[in-house]
């Protein structure tokens, strides 16, 4: 994921969503949000009885939350839960081999328990994002179990009591058709048992973290055949006593798909199996057609009902006790990892990027309030 890049217009308010999109569809005005409307004058957070939370840059990434007063006010009175966007990860804490560097990570720990926050690890082990020295690492496989092991298990424990929860394996499967494991140095120096050592060495270090499994393309946008693939992995987990609390399904969608059955299905499919369920890193993207330069009065309709889908989905599927939260992947359009990733100009957050909240947050809103019966 690139830096952030600046490609949202503030647009003006609105005091309720239904009014935002009778004007912009038939006025075409810009379409507006009114924040305090939306959540009758309270933050975002008060809308949802689960953990609603945002992935916050820390230093040394541009628009450091700590750096950053207007993106803490935003993180302060609508969310609850905060998850570091990369400082935790391996290339991070563990540059060179044996030498954690906990600084940053801990700066924003320490933000979230400042401010009654609960606070989101992501992620132990992936295939990205680790350090040059880990994936040019070679040795036996013995060597490799141990690296794996030392890594989690120093992490996991630096942190133990203060996280609510952890990615401990991201993306450990492919898109294939059917999707199989993904080729990553783990699985090839250990083989698929290294996903089971990693739970295994992150409960044994922080026995009260919840532990995920998360992943991208399981929430019906591309069918059942990756969720159905993952849910083999933690069937076989759950039969043989491995530790795994949940699935975090990562929901980076578009206004296209997928649709709310298929997302309901979905999480289903985790609840029946008594696991908890995470939208772990939500966002919408608008512009998968590369026909726009600019976020139009009927794309934002289109991404507020998609946000509204969202919500009203999750809280269809997902009873009270097994919903570990909704985690938006970014606070701001300016800060999005997706145009800079993919290349074109696009607006998935709810805030744009002068920090004005956009149809899409009350959108949110309202799905997060009708979902509750209000």
């Amino acid at each position: 994921m690139s830096g952030p890049r600046r490609q949202s217009r503030s647009l003006p308010r609105c005091p309720a969503l239904a009014l935002c999109l009778l004007v912009g569809l038939a006025a075409r005005a810009e379409p507006a949000c009114d924040p305090e409307a939306a959540t009758n004058g309270a933050g975002l957070r008060a809308l949802a009885e689960f953990p609603l939370g945002v992935a916050v840059p820390g230093a040394p990434w541009p628009h450091d939350l700590l750096a950053s007063p207007e993106r803490q006010a935003l993180v302060e009175r609508h969310f609850n839960s905060i998850t570091a966007e990369n400082i935790m990860k391996m290339a991070y804490l563990q540059p060179a081999p044996g030498r954690f560097t906990f600084e940053h990570a801990d700066g924003l720990v320490d933000y979230a328990r400042e401010h009654g926050m609960l606070a989101h690890g992501h992620t132990l082990v992936w295939h990205r994002q680790a350090p040059r020295w880990m994936n040019r690492y070679e040795g036996s496989r013995d060597d490799f179990i141990e690296l794996l092991r030392t890594h989690v298990a120093t992490v996991a424990a630096h942190f133990a009591g203060r996280l609510e929860s952890w990615d401990v394996v991201n993306e450990a499967f492919d898109d294939g058709d059917p999707p199989d494991w993904r080729r990553t140095i783990w699985w090839e120096n250990i083989g698929p048992e290294y996903v089971e050592i990693a739970f295994r060495a992150a409960r044994a270090a922080d026995p009260h973290a919840a532990l995920y499994y998360n992943d991208y393309n399981i929430s019906g946008a591309h069918g059942p055949a990756k969720l159905d693939r993952v849910l083999v992995m933690v069937d076989d987990f759950l039969a043989r006593g491995v530790p795994i609390d949940g699935v975090g399904f990562q929901m980076h969608i578009d206004t296209d798909a997928p649709g709310p059955a298929a997302m309901r299905e979905a999480f289903a499919k985790v609840v029946a199996r008594n696991l908890k369920v995470r939208v772990s890193e939500l966002d919408v993207s608008v512009n998968q057609s590369r026909r726009y330069q600019e976020l139009t009065p009927e794309v934002a309709a289109r991404q507020a009902r998609r946000y509204a889908e969202v919500a009203r989905a999750y809280q269809a599927a997902v009873p009270p006790g097994l919903r570990g939260g909704i985690t938006l992947w970014g606070i701001t359009d300016g800060d999005s990892w997706i145009p800079g990733f993919r290349n074109r100009p696009d607006w998935p957050l709810l805030f744009d990027a002068d920090f004005g909240a956009k149809p899409a947050f009350c959108g949110f809103a309202d799905g997060l309030r009708t979902a509750a019966g209000e």
